[in-house]
């Protein structure tokens, strides 16, 4: 189960884990604004799992870096393949390297884009201009990825969300 993270703005911050939530309430950091009708159970009490938290204070209202990583990728890509603009699912995409790996490209946000399967084929081991293609923009690393931003490229997510994020969500969605 996730739960939603607001800062003390009551602005998104991301998703996390139903256990890492409990934790950051027992320690006084956060308040449950609303839960789930689940409950975990310890030897002495109960408690409902949270299903939106804020925090209390603004001491953590920033993450310092964006993290790499293949769904951050496509999330700074809104979702859309580099080359055509065609969206693409978040289970149906390709990393692909602009410069090549093979040509002494690394793995690193200014050298990769989201793909889809027909123009990582027609790449292949060329760059862009090799292959007669064009990027729709330069990649680089994004100074933020907040989660309203991810929830706009989850297409397919929405349905799944939960009841008690909509209110917080809604306007941005």
């Amino acid at each position: 189960m996730k739960v939603l993270a607001l800062s003390h703005t009551y602005e998104p911050l991301g998703v996390i884990n139903w256990e890492r939530a409990i934790t950051l309430l027992f320690s006084g950091k956060v308040q449950t604004l609303a839960e789930y009708e689940r409950e975990v159970h310890s030897p002495s009490s109960s408690i409902k799992i949270p299903s939106v938290i804020v925090f209390r204070n603004n001491k953590r209202t920033r993450i310092k870096s964006v993290r790499f990583s293949r769904n951050n990728v496509w999330i700074r890509d809104e979702g859309k393949c580099q080359y055509c603009n065609q969206y693409v699912s978040s289970r149906n995409f390709t990393l692909d390297h602009v410069i090549p790996k093979v040509r002494g490209g690394d793995t690193s946000w200014g050298n990769v884009v989201t793909c889809c399967y027909p123009c990582n084929q027609k790449k292949g081991d060329k760059t862009p201009a090799g292959a007669g293609m064009r990027l729709l923009r330069q990649p680089s690393k994004p100074v933020s990825l907040p989660y309203v931003h991810e929830v706009d490229c989850y297409k397919d997510y929405y349905n799944n969300m939960p009841e008690s994020w909509k209110f917080w969500l809604g306007e941005n969605l």
